[in-house]
């Protein structure tokens, strides 16, 4: 898929492009950079009809800055694709220095805002990219404060370091304060780059701790739906898993192989031998089962108690017979070491998805077939 068709794209968990590794986050840092930049465009309008009163050269040079910094950074994001490994890289430190061109010109009013960063860094899993936000905000945080000093809405806080209440600041109405700090680069490092980072590192750790968290839930959340969809005697898929499968099944026209086996004599096992040694005989099928699987998209499911699916994606008579012909060939040593009869009955079918459940029955049949040729 293209870059420009996947950014504006819905995300879907259908599709194996987005399932590539920090793809859909670096998806939702440049969305993250669209919608900032929209709303940053909506205050200059504003800006503009005076509704607010910034100075119109600070803001408009300000926003000039951030609009050049996100068309660079398409055209990177562009050339580099979203599933290259630096591409993560890129988006925070535009997303950094988007930031810090409006903090410089707008400085106190920015403040909160610095922290996008670290907010987007939190959305991946790598530790280096977070702590690199971490550095790249302190950093910013450092140049915006002097440069928004300088050139930018400068707070009368940064130029006269007012630091008690009003009553001890003025008599009479009259504001006593009215010299200009002596000594910027000294104070704006202790009284607003300092307190600013120290911001910063609680902010770290509160959206790391955070995204801790939220990652730990998602792992509980996806292991319980991975045991749920898991057969805990065989290994193989369950039923449920299998009924999943089916509905997602697409498209509808791509051709599939069903093998369908049964266990032979497992009342005999149970009667003669115990349900112990039954378990045993189930688990040994499923083994050989598994064993037999010759592909990623190929998965086994049980069935039923001793009844057992493959679905084989693209399959055909040839690829059916040749797995199992694998299958009776992992089971001639496992027969031959058994203490109990260990056999199963099989049949195939090949077909269509959109025609599986009545494969699901044309292979039953044939395993049925195969088990009355057997018992003769």
């Amino acid at each position: 898929m293209s870059t420009c068709k996947a950014l504006l794209s819905k995300i879907t968990n259908k599709n194996a492009f987005y399932e590539q590794e920090d793809v859909t986050q670096n998806i939702f840092a440049f969305r993250v950079v669209g919608i900032c930049i929209l709303f940053y465009s909506f205050v200059m309008i504003l800006n503009c009809l005076h509704i607010f009163i910034v100075d119109q050269t600070i803001f408009t040079r300000g926003y000039v800055a951030a609009c050049v910094l996100v068309l660079i950074y398409g055209l990177l994001l562009v050339k580099m694709g979203l599933e290259h490994p630096f591409t993560k890289y890129l988006s925070v430190t535009a997303i950094g220095l988007i930031v810090m061109a409006a903090s410089a010109s707008l400085t106190y009013h920015m403040i909160i805002i610095m922290m996008i960063p670290i907010i987007i860094a939190s959305m991946y899993t790598s530790k280096r990219l977070s702590v690199y936000a971490f550095i790249f905000t302190v950093g910013g945080i450092t140049i915006s404060t002097y440069v928004g000093y300088y050139f930018g809405v400068c707070d009368a806080n940064m130029a006269l370091l007012t630091v008690t209440s009003l009553d001890h600041l003025q008599k009479d109405g009259v504001f006593l304060l009215n010299k200009v700090n002596e000594n910027p680069m000294v104070t704006l490092a202790l009284y607003y780059v300092m307190p600013r980072s120290l911001m910063a590192v609680a902010f770290y750790y509160v959206s790391n701790s955070v995204n801790s968290i939220v990652r730990k839930s998602m792992e509980n959340a996806m292991r319980m739906v991975q045991a749920a969809s898991m057969d805990d005697m065989t290994g193989l898929y369950s039923k449920n898993k299998l009924l999943e499968t089916v509905e997602h099944m697409e498209p509808k026209e791509r051709p599939v192989v069903v093998i369908y086996w049964d266990v032979n004599q497992l009342k005999y096992v149970n009667d003669t031998f115990g349900h112990l040694y039954g378990d045993q005989l189930i688990a040994k099928i499923a083994g050989s089962i598994r064993a037999a699987v010759t592909s990623e998209e190929t998965n086994a499911y049980r069935y039923g108690g001793d009844e057992f699916l493959m679905i084989i994606p693209d399959g055909t008579q040839e690829i059916a017979e040749d797995v199992i012909e694998k299958w009776r060939q992992v089971m001639k040593p496992i027969q031959k070491n058994s203490e109990i009869p260990v056999s199963a009955s099989v049949g195939y079918a090949v077909g269509k998805y959109e025609n599986i459940m009545e494969l699901i029955e044309i292979a039953d049949q044939r395993m049925y077939k195969d088990k009355q040729l057997r018992r003769q």
